[in-house]
């Protein structure tokens, strides 16, 4: 067994002795054998020994110190990695004494998990070809049964070859396997030999998957209806060869033969084991949409036409029983989703999002996620008063924003995803916020938007953190150490191949792709949650048609709950499909209750405080309505919030100034906390506006506008003198 490992590099410093300001004091009669043991012999230790007199030293290997002045003598061991693999001293840290001779030990341990290797079928003399591979560039070579000790994190690929002896060949079961080892948990993977029908050269097909953004060794992550895809055929060969056989590929729709692709060799020779990391490993062919269907199935073999002299013909079709191989192909939906431009009101920034842009905030969710297609819109620009963005959200504005553009999609009953697209006075920091499991999200218009973007919306589809970069709320299930995609992945439109040490995109980390972890998680939530034309779940009980609602929405953050301002609505009801923890409750003037609504709220995933969310659209209509008083935020843990109804005004007055590029709204603030602005024609929302004084771009003559005391209000017709 040999380990190919990469020099590490370590630089010596502080060798500092005799004179100066780090010599120790006193009497230098003592001396100090520091031994330091555990580490390959190309692997230098990280030991610093301090003391009086402001004493200091760098130590690498076993080394006693001599000229010491007595005292205490701190001997602290930092850990090293050498070739990829993580050592941990022990003790850590020790304090010794010195008087005239002393002595110090620091013993490293390599830390991560064991693979063992149960290697079985050849005869005594007879040694297996086993080759694992794994992160930072990890190779070993196994000939028979062994443990791999101390391996760091990550998916370790066990590819074995065929062997011959005395003109007796081998064939191994299964040729190739991957092991997830995380921290210092072992596994087990067995290699079994059996004995080739004839000696002598052999190709045979070890495995065969089609993949269209990740995809297992075994093929088993299912495929997208009508969406590219790329087939790769593993062929190997028992000896060295320079042999380049073509590979026969049929497709099959439903038993019938659909199509017959020949597949040129990628390189001059085939080779020993299969290799995922090279594309140029493999025989390989686009496979197009329109042949991924439900129904498909696929039969490779290799050297058709037996141009190539083998010792054993029989075993070069995969599967070997000559059966097509079944694909899973599901169907899905498109992905509907409206692009909000937001306009900051604090500092006049729009997010650049247009219909001619829209497209290239989907580029890497086509790339990536389980998606066939797409129906993407934008609408008016939404005017927010939020606080100006901050990188680090400190302010809660990028929070704020989100809340309020999730209100905007309840209040205009639309069943597609809603995205708003914001300008922040930075270059770098917080880029995207959205909820776990919901239908909203915002992102900036910054350097990735495409990836921002596919992040954002992998939480709207049931996705927590990978764990890595610092991600807030990591998903504690995620399977693959460091975030990792754990497999390989691959960018079909580009061929770029991505390694499975690439981060998965629900991290904080580069380099990033998509897990068969986060890929199947997807699949799942969106094939449970299917876009639709309109919104017509029947979940909560109520009819979805458009009808009069109140739109209730709040957040519970930093241990409080807020309860926003209410607002008379026709759009189509929005409840929650289950119970939960939380409840909002409306009652009239005697306090008899007039609606509930029990639910749990919307997790924030890129909010490390752990904020949460909440915007329904309760079916009232008028008479009820007219009758609500009171409505109440309980939850669990928090004091609850409520409001009442105020006052109501003599006189409702709400005046309108044209200014350069639109129009200035003033209300009083004290009786109506908030206003809902909208286009008299469109119907679109234009803002949720608070402090009694807006400024809007736009040029519209009229404005609808809809005051708020908290519990209902009453919209009315804006003119705006001049226009």
């Amino acid at each position: 067994m040999a380990h190919h490992r990469r020099p590490v590099v370590w630089s010596l410093v502080l060798m500092l002795a005799g004179c100066g300001g780090n010599d120790p004091s006193g009497p230098s009669a003592g001396s100090l054998a520091v031994s330091v043991s555990g580490l390959p012999a190309a692997a230098l230790g990280d030991v610093t020994v301090t003391g009086p007199g402001g004493y200091l030293r760098r130590l690498s290997a076993t080394q006693t110190l001599v000229g010491l002045a007595a005292g205490d003598y701190t001997v602290a061991a930092d850990p090293v990695t050498s070739d990829g693999q993580p050592y941990q001293p022990a003790p850590a840290t020790q304090t010794v004494s010195v008087s005239s001779t002393a002595a110090a030990s620091v013993t490293y341990a390599a830390v991560g998990g064991n693979l063992t290797l149960n290697v079985a079928g050849l005869p005594p003399d007879v040694d297996a070809s086993v080759h694992v591979s794994g992160p930072a560039g990890y190779s070993a070579e196994v000939s028979a049964s062994t443990t791999l000790a101390g391996l760091p994190p990550g998916v370790y690929t066990v590819s074995a070859q065929s062997v011959s002896s005395r003109a007796t060949g081998y064939n191994p079961s299964p040729a190739t396997q991957s092991a997830n080892l995380s921290g210092t948990s072992g596994t087990a993977l067995n290699v079994s030999y059996s004995q080739a029908s004839t000696a002598g050269f052999d190709l045979r097909i070890d495995g065969m998957y089609l993949t269209q953004s990740v995809q297992t060794y075994t093929g088993d992550v299912p495929l997208v209806k009508g969406r590219n895809g790329y087939l790769r055929v593993f062929v190997t060969a028992n000896q060295s060869n320079a042999a380049v056989p073509l590979v026969r590929v049929r497709l099959y729709q439903s038993g019938q033969l659909a199509t017959t692709l020949t597949v040129a060799p990628p390189a001059l020779s085939v080779p020993l084991w299969p290799d995922e990391g090279n594309l140029s490993a493999s025989w390989n062919v686009a496979i197009p949409g329109s042949l991924i269907q439900p129904g498909l199935s696929i039969l490779a073999d290799v050297d058709p036409d037996n141009t190539v002299a083998e010792g054993d013909e029989a075993d070069n079709a995969f599967p070997a029983s000559g059966t097509p191989l079944a694909m899973d192909v599901h169907a899905t939906t498109s992905f509907s989703v409206h692009f909000v431009p937001v306009v900051q009101s604090v500092n006049g920034r729009r997010g650049n999002v247009s219909d001619a842009n829209k497209d290239s905030f989907l580029t890497a969710a086509m790339r990536i996620h389980p998606l066939a297609g797409y129906d993407a819109d934008v609408g008016a620009p939404f005017t927010t008063m939020a606080p100006v963005l901050q990188s680090d959200n400190a302010n809660g504005a990028w929070s704020t924003i989100l809340s309020q553009i999730d209100a905007l999609r309840v209040s205009e009953g639309s069943s597609r995803h809603y995205y708003g697209v914001v300008s922040p006075p930075y270059g770098s920091g917080v880029a995207g916020i959205g909820y776990v499991g919901g239908s909203t999200a915002i992102g900036w218009d910054r350097s990735g938007v495409d990836m921002i973007a596919a992040h954002e919306w992998g939480h709207n589809w049931g996705r927590k953190h990978a764990p890595c970069g610092g991600a807030a709320n990591p998903d504690a299930s995620y399977p693959y150490a460091n975030g990792g995609i754990g497999v390989y992945g691959l960018d079909v439109a580009t061929l770029s191949l991505k390694p499975p040490s690439s981060s998965d995109l629900m991290g904080y980390c580069g380099d990033e792709w998509i897990s068969d972890y986060t890929y199947r998680g997807v699949l799942a939530y969106r094939e449970a949650h299917p876009d639709l034309e309109a919104d017509v779940s029947a979940a909560s009980g109520f009819d979805r048609a458009m009808q009069p609602c109140l739109l209730v929405w709040g957040r519970l953050e930093h241990g409080r709950a807020v309860l926003e301002p209410a607002f008379r609505v026709v759009t189509r009801p929005s409840l929650p499909a289950r119970a939960g923890p939380y409840a909002v409750e409306g009652s009239d003037r005697q306090g008899r209750q007039l609606f509930r609504v029990s639910f749990a709220a919307e997790l924030v995933a890129d909010d490390p405080t752990g904020a949460e969310h909440f915007a329904f659209a309760v079916p009232l209509q008028p008479d009820r309505a007219d009758r609500l008083e009171r409505l109440r935020l309980s939850a669990p843990g928090r004091p609850a919030a409520s409001v009442s109804a105020g006052a109501a005004a003599a006189v409702t007055q709400v005046h309108a100034v044209a200014e350069p590029g639109g129009v200035a709204l003033r209300w009083d603030a004290a009786t109506h906390p908030m206003v809902m602005v909208r286009d008299p024609v469109s119907g679109h929302i234009l803002s949720f506006a608070q402090g009694g004084e807006l400024h809007l771009r736009t040029s519209r003559r009229d404005l609808e506008v809809q005051l708020s005391d908290g519990v209902v209000g009453r919209a009315m017709r804006v003119a705006v003198p001049g226009r």
